[in-house]
Protein backbone atom coordinates (compact mmCIF):
# COMPACT_ATOMS: atom_id res chain seq x y z
CA UNK A 1 0.00 0.00 0.00
CA UNK A 2 1.28 3.62 -0.92
CA UNK A 3 0.65 5.21 2.21
CA UNK A 4 0.44 8.86 2.39
CA UNK A 5 0.99 8.84 6.28
CA UNK A 6 3.14 6.98 8.62
CA UNK A 7 1.80 6.42 12.60
CA UNK A 8 4.63 6.08 14.72
CA UNK A 9 5.55 2.69 15.99
CA UNK A 10 3.31 0.97 18.44
CA UNK A 11 5.34 -0.26 21.26
CA UNK A 12 4.67 -4.55 21.71
CA UNK A 13 4.61 -6.74 24.40
CA UNK A 14 7.86 -9.40 25.35
CA UNK A 15 7.91 -12.60 23.31
CA UNK A 16 5.16 -11.03 21.18
CA UNK A 17 5.00 -12.09 17.30
CA UNK A 18 2.74 -10.66 14.99
CA UNK A 19 2.34 -13.63 12.47
CA UNK A 20 1.47 -15.64 15.60
CA UNK A 21 -1.50 -13.45 16.80
CA UNK A 22 -2.64 -13.62 13.09
CA UNK A 23 -2.45 -17.23 12.77
CA UNK A 24 -4.41 -18.21 16.37
CA UNK A 25 -7.92 -18.71 14.75
CA UNK A 26 -9.47 -17.54 11.37
CA UNK A 27 -10.57 -14.14 11.80
CA UNK A 28 -7.87 -13.11 9.62
CA UNK A 29 -9.26 -14.89 6.53
CA UNK A 30 -12.45 -12.85 7.30
CA UNK A 31 -13.86 -9.47 5.36
CA UNK A 32 -12.16 -6.64 5.94
CA UNK A 33 -8.78 -8.09 6.50
CA UNK A 34 -6.05 -8.62 3.80
CA UNK A 35 -3.70 -11.61 4.31
CA UNK A 36 -1.72 -13.75 2.85
CA UNK A 37 -1.22 -16.25 4.83
CA UNK A 38 1.69 -17.24 6.46
CA UNK A 39 2.98 -13.63 6.27
CA UNK A 40 3.98 -11.19 8.90
CA UNK A 41 1.80 -8.36 7.99
CA UNK A 42 -1.82 -7.67 7.18
CA UNK A 43 -3.61 -5.18 6.00
CA UNK A 44 -7.20 -3.96 7.06
CA UNK A 45 -10.09 -0.92 6.25
CA UNK A 46 -11.20 1.01 9.22
CA UNK A 47 -13.42 3.30 10.71
CA UNK A 48 -11.92 5.62 12.36
CA UNK A 49 -13.18 8.88 14.28
CA UNK A 50 -15.56 9.87 11.42
CA UNK A 51 -11.96 8.38 8.79
CA UNK A 52 -12.74 5.44 6.88
CA UNK A 53 -8.91 4.35 6.10
CA UNK A 54 -6.92 1.20 4.75
CA UNK A 55 -4.11 0.33 7.48
CA UNK A 56 -1.03 -1.98 6.77
CA UNK A 57 0.37 -3.55 10.03
CA UNK A 58 3.95 -5.07 9.97
CA UNK A 59 5.97 -5.83 13.13
CA UNK A 60 9.09 -4.00 12.76
CA UNK A 61 11.75 -4.98 15.94
CA UNK A 62 10.05 -4.42 19.47
CA UNK A 63 6.99 -2.43 17.82
CA UNK A 64 4.18 -2.47 15.24
CA UNK A 65 4.51 -0.22 11.70
CA UNK A 66 1.45 1.13 10.89
CA UNK A 67 0.68 2.65 7.55
CA UNK A 68 -2.16 4.77 6.68
CA UNK A 69 -3.73 5.61 3.32
CA UNK A 70 -4.78 9.04 4.53
CA UNK A 71 -3.68 11.81 6.94
CA UNK A 72 -5.94 11.65 9.98
CA UNK A 73 -6.31 14.19 13.17
CA UNK A 74 -4.89 13.49 16.48
CA UNK A 75 -8.33 11.94 17.30
CA UNK A 76 -8.30 9.64 14.67
CA UNK A 77 -4.54 8.72 14.68
CA UNK A 78 -5.87 7.47 18.22
CA UNK A 79 -8.57 5.58 17.40
CA UNK A 80 -6.69 3.61 15.05
CA UNK A 81 -4.05 3.15 17.45
CA UNK A 82 -6.39 2.06 20.25
CA UNK A 83 -8.45 -0.56 17.20
CA UNK A 84 -4.94 -1.98 16.53
CA UNK A 85 -4.18 -2.67 20.22
CA UNK A 86 -7.76 -4.52 20.63
CA UNK A 87 -7.29 -6.19 17.59
CA UNK A 88 -3.71 -7.62 18.75
CA UNK A 89 -4.60 -7.85 22.32
CA UNK A 90 -1.08 -5.65 23.19
CA UNK A 91 -2.36 -4.98 26.83
CA UNK A 92 -3.16 -9.02 27.45
CA UNK A 93 -0.82 -10.37 30.07
CA UNK A 94 -0.67 -14.17 29.61
CA UNK A 95 3.06 -14.49 31.53
CA UNK A 96 0.66 -17.45 33.80
CA UNK A 97 -0.48 -19.24 31.16
CA UNK A 98 3.11 -19.58 29.57
CA UNK A 99 4.58 -20.80 32.71
CA UNK A 100 1.73 -23.01 33.03
CA UNK A 101 2.89 -24.60 28.97
CA UNK A 102 6.42 -24.24 29.24
CA UNK A 103 6.18 -27.40 32.29
CA UNK A 104 4.16 -29.83 29.46
CA UNK A 105 6.91 -30.86 26.87
CA UNK A 106 3.94 -30.70 24.13
CA UNK A 107 2.73 -27.19 25.05
CA UNK A 108 6.44 -25.71 25.00
CA UNK A 109 6.02 -24.41 21.71
CA UNK A 110 3.44 -22.32 23.19
CA UNK A 111 5.64 -20.46 25.97
CA UNK A 112 8.43 -20.56 23.26
CA UNK A 113 6.68 -18.63 20.86
CA UNK A 114 4.60 -16.20 22.99
CA UNK A 115 1.24 -17.72 21.54
CA UNK A 116 -2.20 -17.44 22.93
CA UNK A 117 -3.09 -14.10 21.76
CA UNK A 118 -6.15 -14.70 19.75
CA UNK A 119 -6.99 -11.80 17.23
CA UNK A 120 -10.22 -9.82 17.71
CA UNK A 121 -12.03 -7.37 15.95
CA UNK A 122 -11.91 -3.53 16.90
CA UNK A 123 -15.04 -3.60 18.34
CA UNK A 124 -17.18 -6.46 20.25
CA UNK A 125 -19.97 -5.61 17.59
CA UNK A 126 -17.94 -7.07 15.04
CA UNK A 127 -16.65 -9.82 16.81
CA UNK A 128 -20.00 -11.49 18.14
CA UNK A 129 -21.58 -11.11 14.52
CA UNK A 130 -18.35 -12.89 13.39
CA UNK A 131 -18.82 -15.60 15.84
CA UNK A 132 -22.56 -15.46 14.64
CA UNK A 133 -21.72 -16.18 11.27
CA UNK A 134 -19.88 -19.29 11.96
CA UNK A 135 -22.76 -21.34 13.83
CA UNK A 136 -24.24 -24.56 12.30
CA UNK A 137 -22.00 -23.82 8.61
CA UNK A 138 -19.36 -24.79 6.61
CA UNK A 139 -16.40 -21.82 7.16
CA UNK A 140 -16.98 -21.09 3.51
CA UNK A 141 -20.54 -19.52 4.28
CA UNK A 142 -18.51 -17.73 7.39
CA UNK A 143 -16.33 -16.02 4.82
CA UNK A 144 -19.67 -15.31 2.22
CA UNK A 145 -21.86 -13.93 4.71
CA UNK A 146 -18.68 -11.23 6.36
CA UNK A 147 -17.55 -10.15 3.09
CA UNK A 148 -21.06 -9.93 1.55
CA UNK A 149 -21.99 -8.12 4.70
CA UNK A 150 -19.08 -5.43 4.61
CA UNK A 151 -19.91 -5.27 0.94
CA UNK A 152 -23.74 -4.24 1.55
CA UNK A 153 -23.10 -1.73 4.55
CA UNK A 154 -19.75 -1.23 5.00
CA UNK A 155 -18.18 2.35 4.57
CA UNK A 156 -16.00 2.67 1.81
CA UNK A 157 -12.71 4.21 2.33
CA UNK A 158 -10.67 6.52 -0.59
CA UNK A 159 -9.26 3.16 -1.98
CA UNK A 160 -12.77 1.99 -2.51
CA UNK A 161 -12.34 -1.01 0.27
CA UNK A 162 -15.10 -0.83 2.92
CA UNK A 163 -14.59 -1.23 6.52
CA UNK A 164 -16.93 -3.57 8.88
CA UNK A 165 -20.50 -2.05 9.14
CA UNK A 166 -21.14 -0.21 12.69
CA UNK A 167 -23.63 -1.41 14.59
CA UNK A 168 -26.02 1.65 14.00
CA UNK A 169 -25.65 0.91 10.04
CA UNK A 170 -26.54 -2.75 10.54
CA UNK A 171 -29.60 -1.73 13.07
CA UNK A 172 -30.75 0.93 10.12
CA UNK A 173 -30.57 -1.78 7.44
CA UNK A 174 -32.77 -4.41 9.33
CA UNK A 175 -33.70 -8.13 8.82
CA UNK A 176 -34.90 -8.06 5.15
CA UNK A 177 -30.76 -7.26 4.24
CA UNK A 178 -29.95 -9.50 6.14
CA UNK A 179 -31.64 -12.06 4.98
CA UNK A 180 -32.09 -11.14 1.32
CA UNK A 181 -28.54 -9.43 0.05
CA UNK A 182 -26.24 -10.73 3.16
CA UNK A 183 -27.65 -14.08 2.75
CA UNK A 184 -27.46 -14.91 6.69
CA UNK A 185 -30.33 -17.49 6.69
CA UNK A 186 -32.04 -17.97 9.84
CA UNK A 187 -29.24 -15.88 11.39
CA UNK A 188 -30.82 -12.44 10.05
CA UNK A 189 -33.33 -12.14 12.98
CA UNK A 190 -31.15 -12.76 15.44
CA UNK A 191 -28.58 -10.14 13.80
CA UNK A 192 -31.19 -7.26 13.56
CA UNK A 193 -31.34 -7.79 17.18
CA UNK A 194 -27.78 -8.12 17.95
CA UNK A 195 -27.45 -4.82 16.36
CA UNK A 196 -30.03 -3.14 17.32
CA UNK A 197 -28.68 -4.08 21.13
CA UNK A 198 -25.83 -2.23 20.52
CA UNK A 199 -26.96 0.61 18.58
CA UNK A 200 -29.00 1.96 21.59
CA UNK A 201 -26.19 0.35 23.95
CA UNK A 202 -29.10 -1.83 26.34
CA UNK A 203 -28.01 -2.86 29.72
CA UNK A 204 -26.75 -6.32 27.73
CA UNK A 205 -24.42 -4.53 25.22
CA UNK A 206 -23.11 -2.43 28.26
CA UNK A 207 -22.44 -5.40 30.52
CA UNK A 208 -20.78 -7.29 28.26
CA UNK A 209 -17.81 -4.61 27.95
CA UNK A 210 -17.79 -4.57 31.78
CA UNK A 211 -14.06 -5.89 32.31
CA UNK A 212 -15.21 -6.24 36.29
CA UNK A 213 -17.76 -8.93 35.37
CA UNK A 214 -16.71 -12.79 36.62
CA UNK A 215 -16.66 -15.53 33.91
CA UNK A 216 -20.20 -16.65 34.88
CA UNK A 217 -21.27 -13.68 35.00
CA UNK A 218 -20.40 -13.29 30.64
CA UNK A 219 -21.74 -16.12 29.91
CA UNK A 220 -24.77 -15.86 31.42
CA UNK A 221 -25.28 -12.78 29.32
CA UNK A 222 -23.79 -13.86 26.20
CA UNK A 223 -26.23 -17.08 26.52
CA UNK A 224 -28.70 -14.04 26.48
CA UNK A 225 -28.40 -13.12 22.88
CA UNK A 226 -29.97 -14.39 20.13
CA UNK A 227 -28.82 -17.07 18.23
CA UNK A 228 -25.94 -17.75 21.16
CA UNK A 229 -25.77 -20.92 22.59
CA UNK A 230 -22.59 -22.84 24.58
CA UNK A 231 -19.71 -23.30 21.79
CA UNK A 232 -20.70 -19.46 20.29
CA UNK A 233 -20.95 -18.01 24.23
CA UNK A 234 -17.68 -19.91 24.76
CA UNK A 235 -15.51 -18.77 21.85
CA UNK A 236 -16.66 -14.92 22.67
CA UNK A 237 -15.60 -15.43 26.32
CA UNK A 238 -12.11 -16.22 25.17
CA UNK A 239 -12.19 -12.85 23.10
CA UNK A 240 -13.14 -11.22 26.22
CA UNK A 241 -9.94 -12.82 27.91
CA UNK A 242 -11.66 -15.86 29.97
CA UNK A 243 -10.66 -19.28 29.02
CA UNK A 244 -12.57 -21.78 31.38
CA UNK A 245 -15.18 -22.25 28.81
CA UNK A 246 -14.00 -25.72 25.80
CA UNK A 247 -16.46 -24.33 23.48
CA UNK A 248 -16.82 -27.75 21.54
CA UNK A 249 -18.22 -27.61 18.24
CA UNK A 250 -18.05 -30.22 15.62
CA UNK A 251 -15.07 -29.17 14.10
CA UNK A 252 -13.01 -29.06 17.58
CA UNK A 253 -14.25 -32.70 17.94
CA UNK A 254 -13.44 -34.04 14.89
CA UNK A 255 -9.81 -32.11 15.03
CA UNK A 256 -9.67 -33.69 19.04
CA UNK A 257 -10.59 -37.19 17.56
CA UNK A 258 -7.94 -37.14 14.77
CA UNK A 259 -4.76 -35.97 17.22
CA UNK A 260 -5.70 -38.61 19.75
CA UNK A 261 -5.74 -41.07 17.17
CA UNK A 262 -9.43 -42.37 17.97
CA UNK A 263 -12.03 -43.10 15.29
CA UNK A 264 -14.78 -41.00 17.59
CA UNK A 265 -13.64 -37.95 19.34
CA UNK A 266 -13.66 -38.00 23.39
CA UNK A 267 -16.61 -37.33 25.69
CA UNK A 268 -16.50 -33.68 27.18
CA UNK A 269 -15.97 -34.86 30.42
CA UNK A 270 -12.41 -36.61 28.84
CA UNK A 271 -11.62 -33.14 27.66
CA UNK A 272 -12.17 -31.51 30.52
CA UNK A 273 -9.71 -34.22 32.86
CA UNK A 274 -6.98 -33.67 29.92
CA UNK A 275 -6.98 -29.99 30.47
CA UNK A 276 -8.04 -29.46 33.74
CA UNK A 277 -4.00 -28.78 34.90
CA UNK A 278 -4.70 -25.33 33.11
CA UNK A 279 -7.29 -24.20 35.61
CA UNK A 280 -8.65 -21.34 34.15
CA UNK A 281 -6.80 -21.39 31.26
CA UNK A 282 -7.77 -24.69 29.99
CA UNK A 283 -9.91 -23.34 27.22
CA UNK A 284 -6.76 -21.74 26.08
CA UNK A 285 -4.97 -24.77 26.25
CA UNK A 286 -6.97 -26.72 24.28
CA UNK A 287 -7.36 -24.47 21.22
CA UNK A 288 -3.21 -24.13 21.58
CA UNK A 289 -3.65 -27.96 20.66
CA UNK A 290 -6.06 -27.58 18.31
CA UNK A 291 -4.28 -25.14 16.20
CA UNK A 292 -0.34 -26.37 16.91
CA UNK A 293 -0.23 -27.49 13.22
CA UNK A 294 -0.65 -23.54 12.26
CA UNK A 295 1.91 -22.41 13.75
CA UNK A 296 4.13 -25.39 13.28
CA UNK A 297 3.75 -26.26 10.13
CA UNK A 298 7.65 -26.57 9.35
CA UNK A 299 7.34 -29.67 12.28
CA UNK A 300 4.31 -30.92 12.22
CA UNK A 301 5.69 -34.07 12.23
CA UNK A 302 7.02 -33.30 15.65
CA UNK A 303 3.74 -32.26 17.25
CA UNK A 304 3.10 -35.83 19.46
CA UNK A 305 -0.58 -37.15 19.92
CA UNK A 306 -2.87 -36.06 22.45
CA UNK A 307 -3.18 -38.70 25.41
CA UNK A 308 -6.11 -39.21 27.17
CA UNK A 309 -5.84 -39.45 31.11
Amino acid sequence: MSARNVLLPEVVPKRFRLKTVLLGHGFIDLAPHRYTWGSDRFATTLSAAGFVVDVDVTQAGSGLRLDVSSRLDASARAAVRGAVRRMLRLDEDLSDFWRLCASEERMRWVARRGAGRLLRSPTLFEDLVKLLFTTNCAWANTRGMTARLVQALGERAPSGARAFPSAERCAAAGEKVFRDRVRAGYRAPALARLSREFADRTPLARALEDRALSTDELRSRLLDLPGFGPYAAGQALRLLGHYTDLALDSWCRSKLAELTGRRRPPSERAVERMYARFGPWRGLALWMDLTAKWHLARSARDVRPLVLE
